[in-house]
């Protein structure tokens, strides 16, 4: 049997374990679902991109199923111990393209669903290449009539920069300038961040500790990442809190598994 055989089964192995493990542990009972969405379009679905009739059936089914909270309503339970439900889901929308505007509120309002934008202010009102295609961003105008119809603003950085690769102090330089362009623009907003690509220095133990502390250090009290988990209640990570993504690229029945499990793969 040649290496390759041997490193091929081994792999074969593992998958196997982490497969029957996925299956063997149990859900919390009561938990936060924090869902991770991107764009929304009348007719194209690709990764980033849901379609609407797709998001329309997903929300219905959610509203069945689960309990739909509010960005304000998860920094309220962190801030100051209020409840939140057992099932508990959270709606998250990430960089603020027109599509918020255009086809996102409305479709919320229509279902009497709260959920959270992250806007990063420095593209704001710009039309630029991003993830693949030229996409325009809300400017302030458009943001405040997204408010206005329901959203809540959270930050996302200030021109969509990798925050796990800077010093600490830029960290918290880069989000206060979110703040003041905000406050700028009077927009209300919710003191909440979510990490530009999920990213921060979770497995950099020296680094960790402080990269927190200056997130905090700029107001920030909800902080969310990418994982593969729903998040236990009470909350214990307020700035590590987990998001799944879900894509416009795979099916209901893996959106209703992600929704269920937390876990971005079928097993």
């Amino acid at each position: 049997m040649t290496v390759a055989l041997v490193l091929a089964g081994a792999a074969l192995a593992l998958l196997g374990l982490h497969a029957a493990f996925a299956l063997l542990t149990p859900l919390p009972r009561r938990a936060l679902r924090v869902l991770m969405y991107h764009r929304v379009s009348a007719a194209v679905a690709d990764r980033g991109t849901v379609r609407l009739a797709d998001l329309d059936r997903q929300l219905a089914w959610l509203r069945a199923r689960y309990q739909l909270v509010s960005l304000g309503a998860v920094v309220a339970h962190l801030r100051d111990g209020a409840p939140l439900p057992d099932r508990a889901v959270l709606l998250t929308f990430d960089d603020g393209t027109d599509d918020a505007l255009a086809l996102l509120a409305p479709l919320l309002h229509r279902h009497g669903l709260p959920a959270a934008l992250f806007v990063v202010p420095g593209f704001a009102g710009s039309a630029r290449p991003y993830d693949g295609a030229v996409r325009r961003f809300c400017d302030a105008e458009d943001l405040r009539a997204v408010v206005a119809s329901g959203l809540e603003l959270g930050l996302h950085s200030f021109e969509h920069r990798d925050l796990g690769a800077l010093a600490p102090e830029e960290v918290a330089a880069d989000l206060r300038r979110c703040a003041a362009w905000l406050d700028a623009a009077r927009l209300p907003w919710q003191p909440a961040l979510a990490y530009p690509y999920g990213a921060y220095p979770r497995k950099e133990a020296a680094r960790l500790g402080p990269f927190l502390a200056a997130v905090r250090s700029a107001g920030v009290v909800a902080a969310f990442r990418i994982g593969n988990r729903v998040n236990a209640l009470p909350l214990e990570a307020p700035l590590q809190i987990e998001r799944t993504e879900i894509r416009g690229d795979e099916s209901f029945a893996t959106f209703a598994w992600k929704v269920r499990t937390g876990r971005l793969r079928g097993f």
